[in-house]
Formats: structure tokens, sequence, C-alpha cells
């Protein structure tokens, strides 16, 4: 998904930064590409003080702390999303989901092997924001996991 800039209080705020990107990471001793792209929730929430926002059925308020971090998460996953620490979690859908902490920062990300395809995986950032201390214990528990260990099991179509 590639976002289109936004248009805010009548300044023009760019998106690029949530343009979807690739990374390559040697896994089990083979190149694997993932594909990242970037969710609805990365710059919205449902709290209502910002402007209304739709992305087809979804209506949601657009939230500037929610925008600013997202302006680093491009970074984060670079520098920090291969050699971190993940709990898998499932959610109301019955859908697998990801939570990576990063002291102060949560990533919550879904993971697809899209059929037919070696050595491919796509990463969906689903949410991204700033954990104050009082929402900590509200992050998904559970044994984290290496993201090495779970990227080369999805690529080898296990689930985690």
């Amino acid at each position: 998904m590639k976002w289109w800039d936004l248009e805010i209080d009548g300044r023009t705020l760019s998106m690029a930064h949530l343009h979807p990107f690739d990374e390559v990471y040697q896994v089990d001793g083979q190149a694997l590409t993932v594909k990242f792209d970037f969710g609805f929730h990365c710059f919205t929430d449902d709290k209502g003080n910002g402007k209304l926002l739709k992305y087809g059925n979804e209506k949601r308020y657009f939230c500037a702390d929610r925008y600013h971090c997202s302006t680093q998460i491009t970074e984060y996953i670079q520098k920090r999303f291969f050699a971190g620490l993940v709990v898998p979690y499932y959610v109301e859908n019955n859908q697998r989901y990801f939570c990576m902490d990063l002291h102060d920062y949560a990533i919550f990300f879904s993971i697809r092997k899209p059929n037919g395809t070696t050595n491919l995986l796509k990463v969906r950032i689903i949410s991204a924001y700033e954990v104050d201390q009082w929402g900590r214990g509200m992050l998904p528990k559970g044994r984290p996991h290496n993201v090495r260990y779970v990227l080369e099991m999805r690529n080898s179509g296990k689930s985690v």
C-alpha cells in the first residue's frame, strides 16, 4: 500500500516514509526478501482528536503522535528488526500477529508467505507507536522469539 500525502489543518504531511520497501536477510543460509508495507493505524487512532480519515470501510482519526512515530519506523526496521525479539499473539479474527517491543516503541505486524513463492515474505506493519510506562502492561504477553527464527519458520510455511 502506497500512502498519498495528507492535508491536515492546511499543511501537507508527507507520507513517503510509509511507502513499501524491501529488505534482504540471510536466513537459514539463503537470501530471504521481506517486503514491508504499512497500515492505516500507523498514523491514525480512534480517539476522535484529529481529522477524520477513511480507508476502505474503516474510519479513524489522524493522530499527530502516531504520525510522528511513523516517521521513525523505517529506520527502526532497517536497524533493529532482524536482530529483535517478537511475541506472537492472536486477535479476535484468529489472525496471528506479532509485537516487537523496542523499549518505548511497539510495532505490531503480520507476516504472510504468498502462495507459490520462494524466499519471499510480506510483512504488514499494522501499527507502531510509543508506549508510555502505564501502557506496558497492555502489550501482548508470551514467550519472545528471535525475528530470524520467526522469518525462517514462516518462509518454510510453518506458524510460530
